[in-house]
């Protein structure tokens, strides 16, 4: 009887522990913190055979040094004339969010700033085609093959190579 209890009460225990690890790791996870995994970046390399690359910039294989020199004044120079015109862009999204929850409605104001936000988002993409072009001009054959196959990939879907929202699956015919 006693073998009984002492079996159901360890039992009883084991289960609470597990409970307990388990869902401390699951909050763990939660606030933020990764799980460790030491020998592989994020595109599932291993850890020392990753491409070339800038925080958030194209993977050109062989650079030189005066080459990723020059990629850094590039980019530079594109975080300094675009800061502006996206501290606007994010002004008039905001005044556009409070024109159109507001409880009266005002049709031109609204029209403005919707032309406005419109031109600003045009500044900023010929910014970002101008900076692509200096890019290309400094790249050998073999670079430029690679980062003008990123270019073709950039814009048809999310990261994870779905559709962005509103676009229709692309099929092959």
């Amino acid at each position: 009887m006693k073998t009984g209890n002492f079996k159901k009460y360890g039992l009883i225990v084991l289960v609470v522990l597990f409970t307990g690890i388990t869902t401390s790791q699951a909050q763990q996870f939660r606030k933020g913190e990764k799980p460790p995994q030491a020998e592989f970046n994020k595109r599932g390399n291993p850890a020392g055979e990753m491409r070339e690359r800038g925080p958030k910039g194209p993977r050109i294989p062989n650079l030189s040094e005066e080459q990723r020199e020059q990629l850094k004044t590039f980019k530079l120079e594109l975080e300094k004339n675009s800061l502006p015109l996206k501290n606007q862009l994010a002004e008039k999204e905001a005044k556009l969010r409070t024109l159109t929850t507001s409880d009266s409605f005002d049709e031109r104001a609204v029209n403005k700033v919707i032309e406005e936000i419109g031109e600003l988002k045009t500044s900023l993409m010929k910014l970002h085609v101008a900076n692509g072009q200096k890019i290309k001009s400094i790249l050998t054959e073999e670079q430029l093959v690679v980062f003008n196959n990123q270019l073709a990939k950039k814009g048809k879907g999310n990261k994870n190579g779905k559709p962005k929202m509103g676009q229709k699956p692309h099929r092959g015919r």
